[in-house]
C-alpha cells in the first residue's frame, strides 16, 4: 500500500458512508488497506467488514452511531427490514432508554434465521409494510412506534408517540391501524394505553417524559404549550398550566447558560436575563412557576416532591387524575 492509500480509504469511506471490502475494490483498493487504515486510526470498524471515518465516529453522538451501524448493516446483510430501535434511529425518533449495540431486523418466521452477533433478529409472522429512508428499509413510522411501545417502558413508549405525532410522521389513526393489526398480542395493551395518551403538543422528549410521569403519579392534566398574557401582551408559551391551582410547570431541558448551546446563538447572559423577566412577568400575574430538569423528570419520586410543593397532587382514590383539573384542553389559546 503507498503512503496515500489511508488517506484514500478514508475518503472513500466518507463518499459512501460506511465503506466494505467491495467498495474497496471498485476504488482500487483491497480489504486489507481498509483493516490497515483501521490499525493506523484512521478509520473505525462498525461491523464485521464495514468501515467508517474515525472522525465520523467520534463526532457522532449514541443515535448516529446506530445510525451508522445500520447503514453498514444494510451494506452487509441479505435485504434486511430494519425494525424497532434500529428503524426509530433511522426515523430519527428519540429512545428514551438509550441506543442498542445491535441493529434490529425482523425475519419471516419460516426463516428461522437465529440471532447472531450485532444482529437482534425478530421473528415475524408477515413482514410488514416497509419504507425506504435515507436508501435503508425499515418498518413504518407508526409500525416502529408501537413495536417499541409494546416492549418498553410507558414512558419510552410517549416519548416516541409523541415526537411521531408532533413530526408529523405518524397520525392517530395510523397508531390505531397498528394496534388494530397486532390484535391481542404480547405488549399492546401497553401500547394502547401509548396511544391514548399521546399528544402532538409535547414539544421536546423531556416535556413528554414530564407528562408521562405526571400520568403514571396520578397528577391532574395539565393543558400544554398555553399561552400566558398579562396587560403588556403576551408574557410567553409554557410548556405545562393547571389553570385552577394557578401553577405553571417548565421542563428546562436546554443548555441556556451556554452561549455556544442555544439555537439563536444569543450570550448566556442575555438569556439567563431574559428568562428571569419571564418569570418575573409570570409571577406578577399571580402564577406560581415550578421548573424542572432532566433529573427531576428522569426520577418520578423526585418530580413528585417537586410539583407536591405547587398542590400538584394525585387525584383521590375512585377518581381520574383528568378530574381534578377539569376536562384536559390541550389548545394553546
Amino acid at each position: 500500500m503507498s503512503s496515500s492509500t489511508g488517506p484514500h480509504a478514508t475518503a472513500t469511506a466518507t463518499a459512501t458512508g460506511p465503506v466494505t471490502a467491495d467498495d474497496a475494490r471498485a476504488s482500487g483498493l483491497a480489504g486489507e488497506d481498509l483493516r490497515r487504515a483501521a490499525r493506523t486510526g484512521s478509520l473505525v470498524r462498525v461491523r464485521h467488514g464495514a468501515y467508517v471515518p474515525t472522525a465520523t465516529w467520534t463526532s457522532a453522538d449514541h443515535a448516529e452511531r446506530h445510525r451508522l451501524l445500520v447503514r453498514a448493516a444494510a451494506r452487509t446483510l441479505s435485504s434486511p427490514v430494519f425494525g424497532h430501535a434500529s428503524a426509530a434511529a433511522v426515523w430519527r425518533l428519540p429512545l428514551l432508554e438509550g441506543w442498542p449495540s445491535d441493529v434490529h431486523v425482523l425475519v419471516p418466521d419460516a426463516r428461522g434465521t437465529p440471532s447472531t452477533r450485532g444482529v437482534r433478529r425478530h421473528r415475524v409472522a408477515v413482514v410488514p409494510e416497509i419504507r425506504v429512508v435515507g436508501g435503508v428499509r425499515v418498518t413504518t413510522a407508526a409500525r416502529t412506534v408501537v413495536d417499541l411501545a409494546r416492549t418498553g417502558s410507558f414512558a419510552r413508549g410517549l416519548v416516541l408517540a409523541d415526537d411521531a405525532l408532533r413530526r408529523r410522521r405518524v397520525t392517530p389513526d395510523d397508531l390505531t391501524r397498528e394496534l388494530v393489526a397486532a390484535g391481542s398480542g404480547r405488549g399492546v395493551r401497553r401500547a394502547r394505553r401509548v396511544a391514548d395518551e399521546a399528544d402532538a403538543h409535547s414539544e421536546s422528549p423531556g416535556e413528554s417524559l414530564s407528562r408521562a410521569r405526571m400520568i403514571e403519579l396520578g397528577l391532574p392534566r395539565p393543558v400544554l404549550q398555553h399561552e400566558v398574557r398579562d396587560r403588556r401582551g403576551l408574557v410567553g408559551r409554557v410548556d405545562f398550566f393547571w389553570e385552577s391551582l394557578g401553577v405553571v410547570g417548565e421542563f428546562d431541558g436546554r443548555l441556556k447558560y451556554r452561549a455556544d448551546g442555544v439555537g439563536d446563538r444569543t450570550a448566556a447572559e442575555d438569556r439567563v436575563w431574559a428568562e428571569k423577566r419571564r418569570e418575573d412577568r409570570l409571577r406578577a400575574a399571580g402564577l406560581r412557576v415550578v421548573r424542572w430538569t432532566w433529573q427531576g423528570a428522569l426520577d418520578p419520586a423526585r418530580l413528585a416532591r417537586l410539583l407536591s410543593g405547587a398542590d400538584l397532587l394525585p387525584a383521590p382514590p375512585g377518581a381520574r387524575a383528568s378530574d381534578a383539573e377539569g376536562v384536559l384542553d390541550t389548545s394553546t389559546g
